[in-house]
């Protein structure tokens, strides 16, 4: 028997391959405490680290496109872009914030009227606390869409309010969404605004109208076809020179 307790290793030249392997482990890897090992061992880091919050941002993002292709498309397909240019504008009758009437607004086209649209077309509702689009219409009409939630809409409404008395013979309105009458009415009251302000608390006249940003403001000349609907903010120089050209069209 060999007096050799590392035979069983293979022999001269397999110890010695063994050996450079070992020295080699020991200078890529030294063991802590070893000579020249000055720093804790690496804690392996996960490849995913942020994987959870890719996840997130995917899921939300998909959130996203989902509820604007929902919103995108109100009533079998129009944009959230507000009317079309040349189209004519759809009737609806709407409590006014100044009046004592409360409820949704009357969406209803023509008979029959489809469930939740209202009892009787828009244009047969009419009174003192309506506003009506069907009287809107009959001459050049700039309307104002705003809402009251998640949104600063109050003060283009405020820059209407501002010029419309320098362009006569143009009717000025505001359909305001998110509140019921009584919250609309305080809005109207303090800013101080004469225009009609129709309320549609739940939405439908916004959803009728396909508007899906905020403000929204519509130029229509006599017999409520659109002549330009613009999104966002106007200047009252923007306004003013576009509410006279309703009323050069119209003469």
């Amino acid at each position: 028997m060999s007096n050799d307790r590392f035979d069983d290793l293979g022999g001269a030249e397999r110890r010695a391959a063994i050996g450079e392997r070992l020295e080699e482990r020991d200078r890529t890897h030294p063991e802590p405490g070893a000579p020249g090992h000055d720093r804790p061992p690496e804690v392996p880091r996960s490849a995913n680290k942020y994987a959870w919050v890719v996840g997130i941002l995917l899921l939300m993002a998909g959130g996203v496109v989902l509820f604007f292709s929902i919103v995108a498309q109100p009533n079998g397909g129009r944009s959230i872009e507000g009317p079309q240019v040349g189209k004519r504008l759809p009737v609806f009758a709407a409590p006014l914030a100044s009046g004592d009437l409360s409820g949704e607004a009357n969406v209803c086209q023509r008979r029959p009227c489809p469930a939740g649209a209202g009892p009787v077309p828009a244009c047969e509702v009419r009174g003192r606390d309506v506003m009506n689009m069907c009287d809107l219409r009959r001459r050049p009409l700039v309307l104002t869409f705003a809402v009251t939630r998640g949104a600063d809409c109050e003060p283009q409404v405020d820059r209407v309010e501002r010029m419309k008395a320098d362009v006569p013979g143009v009717t000025f309105a505001v359909v305001m969404s998110g509140n019921e009458r009584a919250a609309t009415e305080r809005i109207v009251r303090r800013r101080g605004w004469t225009q009609p302000v129709g309320v549609d608390d739940d939405g439908a006249v916004v959803n009728l109208y396909g508007v899906g940003v905020c403000p929204v403001t519509v130029f229509a000349e006599p017999g409520g076809r659109v002549v330009e609907t613009a999104l966002g903010n106007l200047t009252e120089d923007q306004l003013r020179e576009k509410a006279r050209a309703l009323v050069r069209r119209g003469g």
